[in-house]
């Protein structure tokens, strides 16, 4: 149990975040059934939107080094997080 001392918050409770997002998503499927169409429907040729925007949101973290310490910090900055949204993701997709 020593390794999961130096694991932040997030890294510690992952399987439960997983576990909630896949129970969130099966609730969402019952609650509202037009979802699962709208979902499938959403595409562009053959690239699903959202399966697409899903990768995106979890891969670009880690791929970016994203230190979710300094996240507080970073919220706090309103131009600072504004500049940030927009070169990340406005201008640099582009």
């Amino acid at each position: 149990m020593q390794h999961s001392a130096k694991l932040s918050f997030l890294d510690r409770w992952l399987p439960a975040w997983i576990a909630a997002a896949m129970a969130l998503g099966l609730l969402l499927g019952r609650a509202v059934p037009s979802l699962t169409h709208w979902l499938a429907d959403a595409k562009v040729a053959t690239i699903s939107i959202p399966i697409a925007l899903g990768l995106l949101v979890m891969m670009y973290p880690p791929l970016a080094k994203v230190r979710y310490d300094k996240t507080g910090k970073i919220l706090a900055d309103k131009r600072l997080m504004s500049v940030t949204v927009l070169l990340n993701w406005v201008l640099g997709p582009a």
